[in-house]
């Protein structure tokens, strides 16, 4: 039998650059030399080829030694992966993770310390702990006291953390934290800060989805109203007091509401109108803003690109690059008693229809909601 550990290095050069972000992955777990010639190439900044968005299913992992990995569970339509219920190899830790954006996931663990990870290059960037945020008193295990009384599970206190980039060039995490009986507030940190930062946006109920869209921040609020910051500079600062623009009040009523960019740039922001529980919902509205950043226009075509919702956010992908996903098309994931299931939604036509596409069962206890995951980044 072949030695695949004595494969020279250039051999492995040539076959790394070629792989998609899941098997890269699959490729770093093989050995020390593989996953060697896979760290060189990301550390030159290698990027995998195109890969559909994987869904993430927070499941504990069987053996000891898988903990801190990303392992794959199956390739179906969709290709689902599970995240360790623990991380980190010397000293094991059940987390959470709390939101993703631009091939990064932000997760917290049961010390109350929060992460940046690279779920394919295995890299990891420390934030400021749970305890940090304005209004925390103490986080034991997963669970979070306000100062003002109260006990949360911390998925359900931070309701998404998400990782946008700086002016600078850098990366700063803005993460939507629930007040009890108040609007949910932000706060902003960068990898290192030792503390979170608050933000006091004026008037604005029930933020719930962020993204940089052309340098300006955009907020979407639970019920559809949409809200545009023209500086992002003061983000950062100690507690900015920002007034927004208002792009777009909503028209109907709205069950969720996701604002993602499209890949050629374009910013959506995708509604669910009713729930989707079996085929024959109203399922989703795409609107785009126009190229002068006024303007909302609803659309049923978004051309050679699929959009991945969940409950808590949305991803995009280029079908040319990613063929197995269907062009023009919605995918929503939701967690159902015993299983996650993913419906497909096509935009075009009168007629709409929805099918399930995946049925999935989930691990027994509690355990967070599915996710979808971009290794894709998304334009700047």
């Amino acid at each position: 039998m072949a030695d695949w550990t004595g494969l020279h290095g250039d051999l492995l050069d040539l076959v790394v650059v070629r792989l998609p972000s899941l098997d890269l992955l699959r490729f770093r777990a093989v050995c020390a030399s593989w996953r060697a010639a896979a760290t060189a190439f990301t550390t030159r900044r290698g990027q995998p080829r195109p890969d559909r968005p994987w869904l993430l299913l927070p499941a504990d992992v069987a053996t000891d030694h898988d903990h801190g990995r990303l392992v794959v569970r199956a390739d179906h339509e969709v290709p689902v992966a599970t995240l360790p219920a623990r991380l980190g190899r010397l000293t094991s830790r059940r987390f959470v993770p709390l939101g993703s954006a631009r091939g990064a996931i932000v997760a917290a663990d049961d010390r109350g310390e929060m992460h940046l990870l690279d779920p394919v290059t295995g890299g990891r960037w420390p934030l400021p702990p749970v305890a940090t945020l304005p209004l925390v008193a103490r986080v034991e295990g997963l669970q979070v006291q306000h100062r003002g009384g109260g006990v949360l599970p911390v998925g359900a206190l931070i309701q998404k953390a998400v990782p946008v980039p700086t002016p600078d060039g850098g990366v700063m995490v803005v993460a939507i934290y629930r007040q009890l009986q108040h609007r949910n507030q932000w706060a902003t940190a960068r990898p290192g800060d030792r503390a979170w930062k608050s933000v006091a946006p004026t008037s604005i109920p029930a933020v719930i989805d962020v993204v940089v869209h052309r340098g300006q921040l955009y907020a979407n609020t639970r019920y559809g109203m949409m809200y545009m910051f023209p500086e992002l500079h003061g983000l950062g600062s100690a507690s900015p007091e920002i007034i927004p623009s208002v792009t777009r009040r909503p028209s109907a009523y709205v069950e969720r509401s996701f604002l993602v960019e499209s890949p050629r740039g374009e910013l959506m922001q995708v509604e669910l109108l009713r729930p989707v529980r079996a085929a024959g919902g109203e399922g989703f509205v795409v609107r785009v803003l126009d190229e002068c950043g006024e303007t909302w226009e609803e659309t049923e075509d978004i051309g050679d690109a699929a959009v991945l919702v969940d409950a808590t956010g949305a991803v995009a992908a280029s079908t040319a690059e990613c063929p197995a996903l269907r062009p023009n098309t919605v995918y929503f994931a939701v967690d159902l008693e015993g299983e996650t299931r993913v419906w497909a939604y096509s935009l075009a036509g009168r007629h709409k229809r929805i099918e399930v596409v995946e049925a999935l069962p989930t691990a027994e206890g509690y355990k967070p909601p599915c996710f979808w995951f971009a290794q894709v980044y998304s334009q700047p």
